[in-house]
Parts: C-alpha cells; sequence; structure tokens
C-alpha cells in the first residue's frame, strides 16, 4: 500500500466518523434528548430488556409504566421503568414532581428522582444491535 491509499483510508475513516457524529447529534434534537439512543448493560430491565438491545428514546412527560432513562450517581445514565409519581414514597424525599423508579429485575426500588433527572423516555427497543458496545463495556470492567 502506497502513502496515498492510506491518506485515502484514513480520510474515509475520520469522514465515517464524523457522519455518525453528527447523525447523533442531529437525532438528539431531533428527539430533544441528549440520550437518543442507548444501550442495555446491565440484567436491571430482564425479561423486557436485555444486555446489549439497543434503545430508542425521546424527552417525553413519563407516566407510571414507562421505562426511562435518568441521570444515577454521577450523571451515569441508568435504563429503569417508572413505578409512581408523586407518591408517599416520593414526596418525603423530593420538593416538586418526584419518580419512584426500578428495574424490572431488582428487588428493592431506586431513590426518588427528580423531574430534572430525567433524560428521556424510552419508545423503541431493537435487540442485540447494541451488542458491540456492551461487549466493549464489559470489557473495560464497566
Amino acid at each position: 500500500m502506497d502513502i496515498k491509499n492510506i491518506e485515502s483510508e484514513v480520510l474515509d475513516i475520520v469522514v465515517a466518523i464524523l457522519i455518525v457524529f453528527v447523525f447523533y447529534q442531529l437525532l438528539g434534537i431531533a428527539f430533544g434528548t441528549s440520550h437518543p439512543i442507548d444501550v442495555v448493560v446491565s440484567e436491571s430491565m430482564l425479561p423486557n430488556l436485555k444486555p446489549g438491545d439497543l434503545v430508542i428514546c425521546m424527552k417525553d412527560k413519563p407516566k407510571i409504566g414507562d421505562i426511562v432513562i435518568y441521570s444515577g450517581i454521577e450523571n451515569y445514565p441508568i435504563i429503569h421503568r417508572v413505578i409512581g409519581i408523586n407518591d408517599s414514597y416520593c414526596r418525603e424525599k423530593i420538593n416538586g414532581t418526584c419518580y419512584h423508579i426500578k428495574g424490572d429485575n431488582n428487588e428493592i426500588s431506586d431513590p426518588p428522582i427528580s423531574e430534572k433527572q430525567i433524560m428521556c423516555v424510552v419508545k423503541l427497543r431493537v435487540p442485540y444491535l447494541g451488542y458491540p458496545r456492551y461487549l466493549i463495556y464489559k470489557l473495560i470492567g464497566f
């Protein structure tokens, strides 16, 4: 391979990465969220969401039963289900609209979260499409 071919290949890769990045940003703007696409990386939502599933979500007002992505500890995104809104469990802990959240496969619920912690509501699940990212997370220890 000569230097021109290598330069061409590198340029193609850089352009492809830029296209994916721009597409992701435009999707986020269209869906009203910074996380329009995410990957399930734990078993907390089994059997409904499996590790490696890709989820597509939009900014929306969550209802009981909706699966949401919310900002957890250190702003790490967590995908769990809304099981209560402004219930007694929440109101004791948070002023304003609060959400009672739980992973379908978890024994106990999460601490209550505020409305501002909700990033988006999951609208679509695509099985296995996020598996490459899931494997990378597992390899680096997430």
